[in-house]
């Protein structure tokens, strides 16, 4: 179940991306934080009113502290840097930056959870890194010689500290998952973050204009189906692949998003398949294989 979660949130998180994209153009980082962020906690509010599942269940006040904290860390930091680092990098070479986050899991769960995976799951986390090297993101593609140096080293900078941020935030929730529900765990992190977002706005010297994106426009068009897909199904789908198994297999099975970002892209773009992307696929599909069954 776990494994079958996580790579359910690779794939919409990946559909997200493409329309992420195209809403950044419209959104400053902020301002695309606090919409995506306020319509999943609404979602999710929702999805537990129709359900049935208790706003107040009985566990323990520590349950509610590290869940807010991941939510801080996971969503009101990680989000701004990564879409900061989206709107400077460019959607290829945030791909490239976006294979730290599997380091970062592996590194903070084998600190803080005392985590190891066996050599297949090694060797799979490995095959699933150079799949993403290989055909998602060919060199050719990434164009940083388009890209100000200015921008460059922000844009990997914000990149990195993402990853970094996102890792951490789930990792430290990993323990409490195990006594809380799903949904409250998810409406908990995002109702974190949307709080944690709301000093940072009124302290931010362009407030006013953050403001201003978000009044309705037709970048709602685009920034709406992108956070359903991407901060409310994959959202559930990567806390409850977290939950129901190991972080640095959930982890590892997660960065097969990128993958299936260039696969939607030709399906859906009308992209070409090459010979390369191809390479890819076998590769992420080999190394998701041993890491599943590791």
């Amino acid at each position: 179940m776990g494994a079958a979660f996580s790579l359910g949130c690779a794939f919409f998180w990946a559909f997200a991306v493409i329309l992420f994209k195209k809403a950044g153009e419209s959104f400053s980082p902020i301002a695309l934080n606090i919409y995506k962020s306020a319509v999943a906690m609404v979602l999710v509010g929702l999805t537990m009113l129709v359900l049935g599942t208790p706003f107040f269940p009985d566990v323990a006040p520590r349950v509610w502290w590290i869940l807010a904290l991941s939510g801080l860390l996971g969503i009101t930091l990680a989000d701004i840097f990564y879409f900061s680092a989206l709107n400077h990098l460019g959607a290829g070479m945030v791909a490239v930056v976006e294979c730290l986050y599997l380091p970062c899991v592996l590194g903070f769960s084998y600190i803080l959870l005392g985590e190891r995976m066996g050599v297949l799951g090694i060797m799979g986390g490995g095959l699933v890194l150079c799949a993403i090297l290989v055909g998602a993101v060919p060199l050719t593609d990434l164009k940083l010689g388009t890209i100000p140096k200015s921008s460059q080293i922000w844009g990997i900078c914000a990149g990195l500290l993402a990853m970094m941020f996102m890792a951490l935030g789930i990792v430290i929730a990993k323990d409490v998952l195990d006594q809380a529900d799903v949904f409250w765990a998810t409406f908990i992190r995002v109702t974190a973050g949307v709080i944690g977002l709301v000093p940072i706005v009124l302290c931010h010297p362009e407030r006013m204009r953050i403001a201003g994106e978000l009044k309705f426009s037709k970048a709602w068009v685009n920034a709406f189906p992108a956070t359903v897909s991407g901060n409310y199904i994959a959202l559930l789908l990567w806390v409850a692949g977290m939950k129901y198994t190991t972080v640095s297999r959930a982890g590892v099975l997660n960065q097969m998003s990128v993958i299936f970002i260039f696969i939607l892209a030709t399906v859906w773009l009308k992209e070409k398949m090459t010979a390369q992307r191809l390479a890819a696929i076998v590769l992420a599909v080999a190394g998701a294989y041993l890491v599943i069954f590791n």
